[in-house]
C-alpha cells in the first residue's frame, strides 16, 4: 500500500524563522541588560552562557515518539508564543521603568524573562521539529538545524540594523511574535505531510519481528493499520470503517463460491491474517477451509487487529497448521476445490521461489478436476511449471490483482464480482 506525498514546499521556513526570533531575542536582551545601568549582569560571557544553557535545555526537552507527539509539538509552539509575548511586554516596560534595570533583582528577572525563557522556548520548538522529522516514516521532513542556524544569522544582522533605529527595544520582541506566528502557520501545513507510525503490537518470529503499525498521513487523508512480518506488509485495512475495501482473497472466494447445496473445500497457503475462514463460515453452509501459515504470531495479531477469527485450536469447519510450508504440504491428502496462495506471505522467504517446486506440485495435485488456483495479491511474475497449459486469467478486485488458473472454464458470474484485467 502506498501513502506517498510530495515533499512539502518551504518546510525550511519555520525553522529559519524560529532561529531568527531566537537570535533577535538574545541580542535585544543583551543590549538591554548590558547597557541598562548598574546591575547583576555586567558580563557578556554571563549573558551568553545563560542563553546558551536555556537554548540547550529547550533542545533536550524535545518530545519523544508517541501517539500524541504531534500534539506535544503544537503545545511547544504555544509555549514559544507565550514566552515571547511576556518578553515583549517586559522589554517594553523596561523602557518606561528604568528602575527595572537598576537593581540586581530587575537584572536577574530581565535575564530570565527576556533571554532565558524565549531561548528555552525556541530550543524546545526546534527540538520538537527535529523529533517530528526523525520519526517521519515517509522521509519527507528534513531536520531543522541548518535552516535554524541560517535564520539565527539573519536575525543577528536584522537586530544590528534595526535595533539602533527602533523607538523601543521591546518592539523587536514584538516582531519576534510575528515571526513565530507566521512560522507556526507554515509549520502546520508542513506537519500535515508527515507520515506518523505508531506501533500497536509486537511479536517475535523466526522470519523477523511481526508487528502491527498504525500509519497516518493527514495530507492525503490516509489512516491505515498494517500487519508486517520482517518488514513486509502482510495485511492492511483503513482505520475508518467507511473506507474499508474487500481483500483480494475474500473477493476471490465470493466470486468462485458455488451454490449453498454444494460442498466446497479450500486450501489457503499463507492465510494466517485473512478473513477468508470467517467469510466462508458465514456465507456458505458447507464450505471448509484448511490454512497453512508459517508464523503463529501472524495468526495472533491477525485475530486481534484484523478480525480473522483464526485460532490454533479447533475451529468451525476449518483448521490451521503452523510451520514450514514445505513440511506442511507433505501431509496434504485431501482434495480441494480452491487453492489460494498469498504471495505477500511468501515475501519474507524469497517470494514464490521460497516455496519448493515439490510443495507447489503437491498443492496443485490436491485440486479436483474442476479446481481453481488463485495467486495474489499483485502480479504473478513466474508461472509455476505445474500450471503451464492451464487457463490463465488476471482479475482486479479493488486495488489488488490476482491470477486465476483453471483447467475448466470459470463458473458463470465470476466477472460480476471481479474485473478482468486488460493485461490478462
Amino acid at each position: 500500500m502506498s501513502t506517498g506525498s510530495r515533499v512539502p514546499r518551504f518546510q525550511w521556513v519555520p525553522a529559519a524563522l524560529v532561529g531568527a526570533a531566537a537570535a533577535i531575542a538574545a541580542e535585544v536582551a543583551l543590549s538591554l541588560l548590558l547597557y541598562g545601568g548598574p546591575g547583576l549582569v555586567r558580563s557578556l560571557t554571563a549573558g551568553l552562557g545563560v542563553e546558551g544553557f536555556a537554548f540547550a535545555a529547550g533542545l533536550w526537552s524535545a518530545p519523544e515518539h508517541g501517539v500524541d507527539m504531534v500534539e506535544r509539538v503544537r503545545r511547544r509552539w504555544v509555549l514559544g508564543l507565550v514566552a515571547f509575548l511576556v518578553a515583549a511586554i517586559y522589554g517594553s516596560a523596561w523602557t518606561f521603568m528604568p528602575l527595572l534595570g537598576s537593581g540586581r533583582g530587575g537584572q536577574a528577572a530581565g535575564l530570565v524573562i527576556m533571554a532565558a525563557a524565549p531561548l528555552y522556548a525556541a530550543g524546545t520548538v526546534l527540538g520538537g521539529m527535529t523529533a517530528a522529522a526523525e520519526t517521519d516514516a515517509g522521509g519527507r521532513l528534513s531536520r531543522p538545524g541548518a535552516a535554524a542556524a541560517a535564520g539565527a544569522a539573519v536575525g543577528f544582522v536584522l537586530t544590528g540594523v534595526l535595533l539602533p533605529r527602533a523607538p523601543m527595544p521591546g518592539t523587536m520582541l514584538v516582531g519576534c511574535l510575528v515571526l513565530l506566528s507566521v512560522a507556526g502557520m507554515v509549520y502546520g501545513a508542513v506537519l500535515s505531510s508527515r507520515t506518523e507510525v505508531v506501533v500497536l503490537a509486537r511479536r517475535p518470529s523466526i522470519h523477523g519481528e511481526v508487528c502491527v503499525h498504525e500509519r497516518r498521513l493527514d495530507a492525503d487523508g490516509v489512516a491505515v493499520v498494517e500487519l508486517l512480518e520482517g518488514g513486509v506488509v502482510r495485511r492492511w485495512r483503513h482505520v475508518d470503517p467507511g473506507e474499508s475495501m474487500t481483500p483480494w482473497d475474500v473477493a476471490a472466494l465470493r466470486a468462485l463460491m458455488p451454490s449453498p447445496e454444494s460442498p466446497w473445500r479450500v486450501l489457503h497457503l499463507g492465510g494466517g491474517a485473512s478473513a477468508a475462514h470467517r467469510t466462508l463460515v458465514r456465507e456458505h453452509p458447507l464450505a471448509e477451509v484448511d490454512i497453512a501459515e508459517r508464523s503463529a504470531a501472524v495468526i495472533e495479531l491477525g485475530r486481534e487487529y484484523f478480525g480473522s477469527e483464526l485460532s490454533l485450536e479447533s475451529m468451525e469447519r476449518g483448521a490451521v497448521a503452523v510451520g514450514n510450508l514445505d513440511d506442511l504440504m507433505q501431509s496434504v491428502e485431501t482434495t480441494y476445490d480452491l487453492l489460494l496462495v498469498d504471495l505477500d506471505s511468501l515475501l519474507p522467504v524469497g517470494g514464490l521461489r521460497g516455496l519448493s517446486r515439490v510443495s507447489l506440485w503437491r498443492a496443485v495435485d490436491a485440486l479436483a478436476l474442476t479446481g481453481v488456483a488463485v495467486f495474489g495479491p499483485g502480479p504473478l511474475e513466474v508461472v509455476p511449471d505445474r500450471l503451464e497449459g492451464w487457463r490463465r486469467e488476471v482479475f482486479v478486485a479493488g486495488r489488488s490483482s490476482m491470477t486465476v488458473f483453471s483447467q475448466a472454464p470459470l463458473p458463470e458470474g465470476v466477472t460480476a464480482h471481479l474485473t478482468r484485467s486488460a493485461a490478462s
